[in-house]
């Protein structure tokens, strides 16, 4: 809680108050002359037409995170909490579009332009005698210039008083404040003015506003009626228990009917922001709900964000948007848009036959069947996420990372190779010959490796990662090519038996299915599901490219491979070996991309494993067969 300086206190005791009306027994705001025998500032919201002003603060929940905000500044995020603070290093390292107010920051007041950092404040680091309150500093701020509009911000207090309403209040009203008449902004002029004077150097000094004796009368009405509320909750020893927030949506209203009639809000729409992200450093998309529909919202729009906003998401009912980009010189359309969109949805998963986000390249709208079960939030990052360009070093640290836990899990499903002698621990009891090999430990380690990882990776998302039943033909067409890479030593068969030896089961059961299943679930599943979550695949029905997410896996697999052929001993070593290791490596890489078009046309790892069964029945029967 911010402290004042000693010797210098508020006096807690309200002037004048607002007297009640006699007849409806609520309380009038005070009347302010503007010197010209004209009421400066109405006496009641709604007076004389029976409208009211509209209520534009609303209180914006994310996770635990609570922000209070203007529907007509939705980029500016109020925090107050009780007792918040930041020490001077925490504050000025802040990012960038930050604003302290009166004592959040525990050092003197700053003004970073560069990082746009800010700590409006008088308490610390500074002769407060000689400085002027938060509210006059947020004031001279906006009279400067200071552009709210470009990006969005975040407000601290810990204390809503009377200073640090203010400032709030103006800060979230600086659209209003320019386009006031003259005589208006005098009139909230002389509020800030003549409270920063009480709340920088006490009631006592309040000449020192220099205001005239009848306007600093009247001026005292109007904090007093200001402050009526947080007072009563101080007598009766609430102030601590308050709800902060809620007390400063209210107070905030009651500001505007201080300053606001029923006609300045002529203009007013409704539309409330839902999120946002920035897509560039001069755009935005953003996610917006009203009354209207997406060409009338436009001009309102631009007056809230300018010429920032790129693409929009007008939300229309429980599960509806339109999207529209509003900016037809971005560097892309809405396709990839609606690509990322099909991919994210769980309404749609990928299957982008009929139920899906589409439209035309600067207009269309979510799934017409079922609507969209994003919430707005997901909307807005699926857009940031089809937008973004990552450069080199961005894919490749990505690749780096999932590279890394796929080492892990081969590696520990070798180590399990190993040691694996299920004979030596359970004996005397006899072991079957099929789990009894080295073998059957490797591919179930592989599979519980891979298994485990997808269960925690691709919870509420499965079929990111191919988790779905198959869907489309095109990808049959494949199925010979992957054999073909089996045939050239591109997947794990297994070895022809002993002549004593006819467990068959023992042969057939960890090549041809234990195997197909272990790996493809590793590679297809969690590799290119991994990569898949920053690039775009195919669908069943768009045109065949190499996607990012097939390359990544594929040079995975061929790595797993390759340890697999130079893992068993004398396998380069013997005449002629190097053909054959050459041949395995590339039908590695060959069977790798078939897998990998098999999983993006189908949607589903189903197909890729059964492509990985055929190619190891081709490269166990096809040599015998010759």
């Amino acid at each position: 809680m911010k402290q004042r300086n000693a010797g210098q206190p508020r006096q807690e005791q309200a002037g004048k108050m607002a007297s009640p009306d006699a007849d409806s027994g609520t309380s009038r705001r005070p009347v302010i002359d503007n010197g010209n025998g004209a009421a400066g500032l109405a006496v009641a919201a709604g007076s004389g037409n029976g409208r009211k002003l509209p209520e534009r603060y609303a209180i914006k929940t994310s996770g635990k995170e609570k922000a209070l905000t203007c529907l007509e500044a939705p980029n500016l995020n109020v925090h107050i909490e009780a007792g918040l603070s930041f020490t001077a290093a925490v504050a000025r390292k802040s990012p960038s579009g930050t604003i302290f107010l009166d004592g959040v920051a525990q050092c003197e007041p700053f003004m970073d332009h560069e990082r746009q950092v800010y700590n409006l404040d008088h308490h610390e680091g500074c002769v407060r005698a000689f400085t002027l309150s938060t509210c006059e500093q947020a004031l001279v701020m906006y009279m400067k210039g200071l552009d709210l509009r470009n990006r969005e911000w975040h407000i601290f207090a810990n204390e809503p008083d009377l200073d640090t309403l203010l400032a709030i209040w103006i800060l979230l009203n600086h659209t209003r404040i320019g386009r006031q008449d003259a005589n208006q902004r005098r009139l909230l002029f002389a509020l800030v003015r003549y409270e920063g004077v009480i709340d920088a150097l006490g009631l006592e000094l309040k000449e020192l506003s220099a205001l005239p004796e009848t306007l600093m009368r009247k001026m005292q009405r109007v904090v007093d009626h200001l402050r009526a509320n947080e007072l009563e909750i101080k007598k009766e020893g609430g102030w601590n228990a308050t709800n902060y927030m809620d007390y400063t949506a209210a107070a905030l209203n009651k500001i505007d009917q201080i300053f606001y009639k029923p006609s300045d809000f002529i203009d007013y729409q409704g539309m409330e922001e839902l999120a946002r992200i920035d897509l560039s450093d001069q755009r935005i998309a953003v996610a917006v709900e009203a009354d209207m529909g997406i060409y009338e919202i436009e001009p309102h729009l631009n007056k809230l964000y300018g010429d920032r906003l790129g693409v929009v998401f007008l939300k229309k009912g429980p599960n509806t948007y339109t999207v529209r980009q509003t900016d037809l010189f971005m560097p892309i359309t809405l396709d990839p848009i609606y690509e990322r969109l099909n991919f994210m949805d769980t309404a749609v998963k990928g299957r982008t036959r009929t139920n899906k986000w589409g439209g035309a390249n600067d207009i269309g709208g979510s799934p017409r069947e079922t609507g969209t079960y994003l919430t707005p939030a997901q909307i807005v990052h699926a857009c940031g996420a089809a937008v973004a360009k990552p450069g080199l070093l961005e894919r490749l640290y990505r690749f780096g990372t999932i590279a890394a836990l796929t080492v892990l899990i081969v590696l520990c499903a070798h180590a399990i190779r190993w040691i694996w002698d299920p004979a030596a621990w359970i004996a005397p009891s006899p072991v079957a010959h099929l789990w009894a090999s080295a073998e059957f430990g490797f591919v179930l380690a592989l599979l519980m490796g891979a298994g485990l990882s997808l269960m925690v990776v691709a919870r509420r998302r499965s079929w990111q990662y191919g988790w779905s039943a198959p869907i489309g033909k095109q990808w049959m067409l494949l199925l010979p090519v992957a054999a073909l890479g089996g045939w050239l030593g591109g997947v794990w068969a297994p070895a022809a038996p002993a002549a004593a030896d006819g467990n068959r089961v023992a042969l057939f059961l960890p090549g041809l299915i234990a195997m197909p299943i272990a790996v493809e679930l590793l590679f297809r599943g969690l590799v290119h599901g991994l990569l898949a979550q920053h690039a775009l695949v195919q669908r069943s029905d768009s045109r065949w490219f190499l996607s990012w997410p097939i390359l990544g896996s594929t040079v995975l697999y061929a790595g797993f491979a390759a340890l697999n052929i130079f893992g068993h001993p004398g396998a380069a070593a013997a005449p002629g070996a190097w053909l054959s290791v050459a041949a395995a490596l590339g039908g590695a890489f060959l069977f790798g991309f078939a897998a990998g078009w098999i999983r993006e046309r189908s949607h589903s790892l189903f197909p890729a494993m059964l492509s990985h069964s055929l190619a190891a029945a081709a490269a166990f029967l096809l040599p015998r067969l010759w």
